[in-house]
């Protein structure tokens, strides 16, 4: 039987790493993928999201999807500097299970309208190797 081939879960990989390589952020929530913040308020401790935003492919190798980093916080500056804070350990780090990480984009700030938290987001490039299932 030939061998299958699926692509990687970078938005996983990048989170688990970032509360590894983070230890001093305990009062920090971390998600990945679609749990996006629902019950999150202004009260709640700084909020931490990885999303994969999905990118082209090197079929069967790689996949190469963009991964958006998005923090919740009370505060604009509180936001960029966990948002800052988790660029520099992604582009400085290497993460298990994604090969590169590249090209970020600036840091944005924003204000959630669901919740009225102070939103801090930047994007990267990543490349994740195909997994053989």
């Amino acid at each position: 039987m030939k061998p299958v081939r699926t692509p990687g879960h970078p938005a996983l990989y990048a989170k688990d790493y970032l509360k590894t390589a983070l230890p001093a952020l305990t009062a920090v929530q971390f998600t990945a993928g679609l749990a996006v913040p629902d019950q999150w308020t202004p009260h709640s401790k700084p909020h931490i999201g990885v999303f994969d935003d999905g990118g082209p492919t090197r079929w069967p190798v790689a996949t190469r999807p963009v991964l958006r980093v998005t923090v919740w916080s009370v505060s604009e500056t509180q936001s960029r500097d966990l948002a800052g804070l988790c660029m520099g350990v992604l582009l400085a780090h290497k993460i298990p299970g994604i090969a590169h990480v590249r090209e970020p984009s600036s840091i944005l700030a924003a204000r959630d309208p669901k919740n009225d938290g102070l939103m801090a987001s930047f994007t990267v490039r990543t490349t994740v190797r195909t997994l053989s299932v």
